[in-house]
């Protein structure tokens, strides 16, 4: 297995406890579902030395072989211009004995794109692998500063303007394809197909209300909720530290094993696609 960078501070692995957050309350669920679903925690390991540390179990189901490629990104020059705005402002430049930029910044702007793939397979007693193949793309936009000769200071911006999932989940030869796909301003897409079924994959809003009104609160949810139409059989309350799985209890388990690796990878995503490196970095 490959070695990763330690994903938390040295602080933070001397008082592990203190770097968990408050678990939050349990997001809504359909009354019927949880009445007949059994609930599991999924961890976030606190330290990635090495995929393993993805590996868990959930109820009767275990994640194993995880496969977690590190992030690649790579930016094209857009151009270099002249901007007046003195980043910092005054109080900064005075603070710290900046001389105060009168003349502005020369900003170069490039377009980013980030890349990065992750597989894993669910396993239980008595039952085939699900295995999950996954590949997240993200594109945005970042500027930097260049050298002005004015300031000892430079700045770099960059924004996130659109974030794609796609995975392959294969089960006794028969193939499944999840796709997210979400820009900036925009409502995200979720499609889901279990072999040529249609699954119905709905996010549950952090802020329901607001999103009604606003784009970017439509990008916030608390998780989802994956069925069909005869009802909801598993939900996802997304967490950074300890999110939480139901099964539906009438659900066979092999296709228990299904939801839950359509779940996990939902989980992942929710997971890498936050804190990538700057969008502007070499």
């Amino acid at each position: 297995m490959k070695l990763k960078f330690v994903s938390c501070a040295l602080l933070c692995v001397a008082g592990l406890t203190a770097c968990q957050s408050t678990p939050e309350e349990d997001m809504p669920i359909p009354v019927t579902f949880a009445q007949q679903a059994q609930q599991y925690p999924i961890k976030r390991p606190v330290v990635t030395l090495s995929d393993e540390a993805f590996h868990q179990n959930i109820g009767a189901f275990h994640i194993e072989n995880m496969d977690l490629s590190g992030k690649y990104l790579e930016k094209v020059s857009r151009g270099t211009g002249w901007k007046t705005t003195a980043t910092g402002g005054l109080l900064f430049q005075l603070l710290f004995h900046d001389a105060v930029n009168t003349r502005g910044d020369l900003v170069s702007e490039f377009s980013s794109r980030g890349e990065q793939s992750f597989s894993f397979n669910v396993a239980a007693a008595g039952l085939a692998p699900v295995h999950s193949e996954c590949q997240l793309l993200v594109f945005g936009t970042g500027e930097e500063t260049l050298d002005n000769g004015v300031n000892s200071y430079n700045w770099q911006t960059s924004e996130q303007a659109a974030s794609y999932l796609g995975c392959k989940l294969t089960q006794q030869g028969q193939v499944s394809e999840l796709i997210v796909e979400r820009k900036s301003g925009a409502k995200p897409s979720f499609r889901l197909h279990q072999g040529a079924q249609v699954f119905q994959l709905d996010p549950v809003q952090a802020g329901p209300n607001l999103s009604q009104y606003n784009p970017l609160f439509q990008r916030v949810e608390d998780g989802y909720l994956l069925g069909q139409n005869a009802g909801v059989q598993s939900a996802l309350q997304l967490s950074l530290d300890q999110s939480r799985l139901w099964l539906g209890k009438n659900v066979a388990p092999a296709q228990q094993q299904w939801l839950l690796a359509v779940m996990f990878s939902l989980q992942l995503y929710h997971w890498q696609d936050r804190n990538w490196p700057s969008l502007t970095s070499n």
